[in-house]
């Protein structure tokens, strides 16, 4: 029987030099071998390295390299605090910001993305690896892009569990402790593909199902999952037990503690999932897995802002059939913007999608070839699981509400918030 676990460490458990010892003390106290350490880009490194592509796809290379120059000094200063700075990590860093930059500026564009915003789990990695190893506990640094497997779908790139599962199990053959990367794979030619934005829970599930792991760990800066974001909502309480089914919809939906497609790799197994706080690990934490039903029973808020609705008509009032809507999903699939809410109508169907200075704009150009489209920008997105009237009537005085649909047990609505909510 398999002894493996699987802890996941997220960009904010990693965000600074402090959040970097208290994650080498959850490791020492909480871990055991054999034992798999996935972690997130450090911070918003993420969102940096994106900004950092954009501003190269828009030709401003002065202000691409003000953003690198942040990042890169960002990573030092959280490694010299910890008095890393020394022996080879200096050089493995400075070696995967110069691979970042030297990617192909004719390349595909979502090749270009996954090359470059890869990085900051990369990077990461080597920090939290040695530290790890400074402070008293034998880590192994591996490499993600060597063992998960997927097709070339860059940006939401399809895992090749069998080729996978072979890689992890035969990288890992030896009991130990690992600290690997979330977010990034590599596609068949070698090449570096991600799995999602926010893609680093579902490696865990993918290292946790690979190794038939007794159970996988998300540490948060939140005690588990919430029925809602508190910075957003009032009265949220932590969901004790989840059933998978409830989570997979959960995060279908974009509740950010989970990634959407976490859930189905661990179902499969019988995995339990548990989501703790690195910030008090003795706290209760939630528990996702085979229990019958949500605990408590209430109301669950999930909020999206930097939505974008996009309009999509044909020129001639006619009726918008499947072949028109196929044609829209090709164009929004091709440059890898994914829809969040759709609703049609008979002679023209909306979008609801998440803000993106590079993408949108394309997406929008290349419908206008055969369709009317119309945009409408700065929206928020919010779902309700298990609405009751009470909710219904305070998200509606939040705004004026745009889109609205309702489907089973679940509420969707997109607004303009009020300058107050």
């Amino acid at each position: 029987m398999s002894t493996w676990s699987v802890f996941k460490f997220g960009g904010a458990s990693v965000k600074d030099a402090d959040a970097l010892r208290n994650a080498i003390r959850v490791v020492r106290e909480h871990g055991r071998s054999p034992l798999v350490v996935v972690v997130s880009a450090m911070g918003k490194t993420t969102n940096a390295l994106e900004a950092y592509l954009q501003q190269r796809e828009l030709g401003d290379v002065s202000a691409a390299e003000a953003i690198l120059s942040e990042v890169k000094d960002f990573h030092a200063t959280i490694a010299q605090s910890l008095g890393l700075w020394e022996g080879d990590l200096p050089g493995l860093i400075s070696s995967e910001w110069t691979r970042m930059a030297s990617i192909d500026p004719q390349a595909p564009y979502g090749r270009r993305y996954d090359a470059i915003v890869s990085a900051g789990e990369v990077v990461s990695s080597y920090i939290l690896n040695a530290a790890l190893c400074a402070g008293g506990v034998a880590s192994h640094w591996a490499d993600a892009r060597t063992m998960i497997k997927t097709n070339a779908d860059h940006r939401r790139a399809v895992v090749d569990w069998d080729a996978t599962e072979q890689g992890i199990r035969e990288a890992m053959k030896e009991p130990g402790i690992y600290v690997s990367q979330g977010f990034i794979a590599s596609g068949p030619e070698g090449e570096i593909t991600t799995l999602g934005r926010e893609g680093s829970d579902y490696s865990a599930a993918i290292f946790a199902y690979a190794l038939h792991a007794l159970e996988l760990t998300i540490w948060k800066d939140v005690p588990g999952v919430l029925s809602g974001d508190p910075k957003f909502f009032s009265d949220v309480v932590l969901l004790e037990e989840i059933p998978y089914a409830t989570a997979i919809e959960l995060a279908f939906y974009g509740a950010s503690v989970i990634h959407p497609k976490t859930i189905q790799p661990l179902q499969g197994r019988g995995i339990v999932l548990h989501v703790r706080s690195f910030l008090d690990p003795e706290l209760p934490a939630t528990r996702i897995g085979a229990v019958p039903q949500l605990t408590p029973k209430v109301p669950c808020w999930i909020r999206k802002a930097n939505q974008v609705v996009i309009t999509v008509g044909t020129r001639d009032l006619s009726f918008l059939s499947e072949g028109h809507l196929a044609d829209v999903y090709r164009i929004f699939s091709d440059l890898g913007l994914l829809v969040n809410l759709a609703q049609h109508a008979a002679v023209s169907s909306r979008f609801c999608v998440t803000a993106d200075r590079v993408t949108v704009p394309r997406a929008v150009e290349a419908l206008r070839g055969n369709y009317r489209v119309e945009v409408l920008e700065d929206l928020t997105l919010f779902t309700i699981h298990r609405p009751h009237d009470a909710a219904r009537s305070w998200l509606a005085n939040q705004g004026t509400i745009l889109l609205d649909q309702r489907s089973g047990v679940v509420d969707q609505v997109v607004m303009h918030l009020h300058p107050s909510a």
